[in-house]
């Protein structure tokens, strides 16, 4: 009895149906069918040439090639003189560093003389050293000058 009531359950299972929006469909499983494909026989290939793309030609493709080419002309160019500069850059670098270097001996080395620069020394080394002594009156030659702008280092001296 409970074997007849499991199949009688399967069987109103079956054939019930729900009302509303919820409402399933009967059967939900598909049958099975036997569909029978076509198998496609080979074609006959035919031996014709292939077709060139169409919109290229051959003026088109050099037109195309020459505008390829000088796109990599000035790639190459572009690159070699952007590490053109890039070098000159690096070499301007070093020779700023050279000229602060060379600008601070400069700097130190005057300061240096200006330190030891002294008049009264340089006075003392020409008079007692070098016996050197200044003109007196009758050293000192006078002359009247021409109205030229410059004097002639080789002409005598007008008396």
């Amino acid at each position: 009895m409970e074997a007849n009531r499991g199949n009688n359950r399967r069987e109103y299972d079956r054939t019930s149906y729900v009302d509303g929006n919820t409402v399933r469909k009967l059967n939900t499983q598909p049958d099975r069918r036997e569909e029978q494909y076509e198998i496609p026989s080979p074609r006959r290939q035919d031996n014709r040439q292939t077709m060139a793309l169409p919109g290229i030609n051959i003026p088109s493709l050099m037109i195309l090639t020459v505008a390829i080419v000088a796109t990599l002309v000035l790639c190459v160019n572009y690159i070699r003189v952007q590490s053109d500069i890039n070098r000159i850059e690096k070499e301007i670098a070093t020779t700023q560093e050279k000229l602060i270097t060379l600008t601070k001996s400069n700097d130190a080395a005057y300061e240096e003389i200006k330190a030891t620069d002294n008049l009264d020394y340089v006075y003392r080394v020409a008079v007692e050293e070098y016996g050197m002594i200044y003109p007196g009156d009758d050293n000192l030659i006078k002359y009247q000058g021409s109205d030229d702008d410059y004097v002639r280092q080789y002409e005598d001296i007008p008396k």
